[in-house]
């Protein structure tokens, strides 16, 4: 009996895993990327990129958070991970044509990237700079940047407190701002509501794994009554 348990254990444990890996790994797979080039040296982050083409990606981490790589064209160098926060639609705002936004240029200072907006401009990624960077930022370009501690490390990236520098050098919490929702005009109707499908999740591909990694288990404990 004791035996028995310890192979069921073993395979709960084998699940487990598989589980937790599948999601971790789902987790850190970029979602989409553009094609980023740069002409002039251009801060993203805090970071200083020079002249040349790069490829940028987005990571989701939680609803109001993301992580942005930039990498080398050719995916072989990593160059900075940055913080990133959904950009508040406000009313009549129009999507921009351009990719990549950019805070007015000033004479004497490299070009700051304010927001990536993904390739069908249905997301936008405000980005976030260390908190000594958007002081000098706030500063320099007389409006307030979204900051975050300055030794913030990517593992932290979930988190980091957030706040809003002003130009006066002052520091405000950071207020989640979500999209209005338009109103929803409800019709009555005198036939019965239809259930809706479930939506597809990854779910059941999770409890395959598991019940394999269970099955392989008690596979191997008769194997070894067997031959015991």
């Amino acid at each position: 009996m004791k035996k028995t348990n310890g192979w069921l254990a073993g395979g709960l444990s084998a699940a487990l895993m598989l589980v937790g890996g599948a999601q971790q790994a789902n987790a850190q797979q970029p979602t989409n990327a553009s094609v980023l080039v740069v002409t002039e040296p251009t801060d993203v982050g805090g970071t200083i990129l020079q002249a040349g083409t790069y490829r940028i990606e987005v990571v989701r981490l939680v609803e109001n958070r993301n992580m942005l790589r930039v990498k080398s064209d050719d995916q072989m160098k990593l160059f900075t991970t940055v913080l990133s926060i959904p950009h508040p639609t406000t009313a009549g705002e129009v999507k921009p044509e351009a990719e990549f936004v950019y805070f007015p240029a000033t004479a004497g200072f490299p070009k700051v990237l304010r927001t990536w907006y993904e390739q069908d401009r249905s997301s936008g990624h405000d980005i976030v700079y260390p908190k000594a960077r958007a002081l000098e930022l706030a500063a320099t370009l007389k409006q307030p940047i979204i900051a975050m501690p300055t030794e913030t490390k990517e593992a932290e990236y979930v988190i980091a407190p957030l706040t809003v520098v002003t130009p006066e050098k002052q520091e405000k919490p950071y207020m989640v701002v979500r999209k209005a929702e338009p109103p929803v005009t409800q019709i009555a109707e005198n036939r019965a509501e239809k259930e809706l499908p479930g939506t597809a999740s990854d779910v059941p591909l999770f409890a395959f794994l598991g019940v394999l990694a269970l099955g392989g288990a008690v596979g191997l404990h008769a194997l070894a009554n067997r031959t015991a």
